[in-house]
């Protein structure tokens, strides 16, 4: 009976510790899922610290008079359930997480599809980077005519700083994806290509 009891411990902590660990991808949704750098970012080094709280109150319990049973019976019922309970709040909390980070996304996503279809009627594509404050490789002659270059071609490029919004990232996908097919109407196939050439003319 013991046997099955630390079995069953040790299924509810390895649980227990994949629920932690996800959490923090759950959380952190639409980023993509990384294992090792998620156990890195999830704090797991604190995760021994709920193991010792769990085992505490599983202490006190257990000295409770109960069926008769011995402080060591007692310890490996009540430590599973303790846990489950804790597993549970886990999978609770990331689950509401990532439930409003999709919803987010899904609202934000409807934004750049109307947006991107603004843009196209009034052929004025803009493209949103983050890409921090560089250095300009061009001087203020040559941007304008990067510019106009640009304008040519029906797009803009606007950097929004190193800021990264990781749904906002995922959501511009959708502007991208609705305006393509537009620009390479407009610009022909290899657009892009055409457009990097004259850039590049310019250095």
């Amino acid at each position: 009976m013991n046997r099955n009891l630390i079995i069953i411990n040790f299924i509810i902590i390895l649980l227990l510790a994949a629920a932690y660990i996800s959490g923090y991808y759950f959380i952190n949704y639409p980023t993509q899922f990384n294992f090792w750098y998620s156990v890195k970012e999830s704090g797991l080094e604190y995760f021994p610290v709920i193991l010792a709280i769990t085992a505490l109150v599983t202490y006190l319990v257990s000295n409770l008079p109960i069926k008769k049973l011995n402080f060591k019976a007692k310890f490996l019922r009540v430590y599973p359930i303790i846990n489950s309970i804790v597993l549970l709040f886990f999978i609770f909390s990331s689950g509401n997480e990532l439930i409003k980070n999709k919803k987010e996304l899904s609202k934000k996503e409807s934004e750049y599809i109307v947006k991107a279809k603004k843009d196209i009627k009034n052929d004025q594509v803009a493209i949103s980077f983050a890409g921090g404050f560089s250095i300009p490789a061009h001087d203020q002659q040559n941007l304008s005519k990067i510019r106009n270059i640009r304008k040519k071609y029906g797009i803009t490029y606007i950097n929004t700083g190193c800021i990264i919004d990781p749904i906002d990232t995922k959501a511009q996908k959708k502007y991208t994806e609705t305006v393509n097919p537009y620009l390479e109407k407009r610009n022909g196939k290899g657009w892009e290509e055409r457009m990097q050439e004259e850039i590049d003319r310019l250095k």
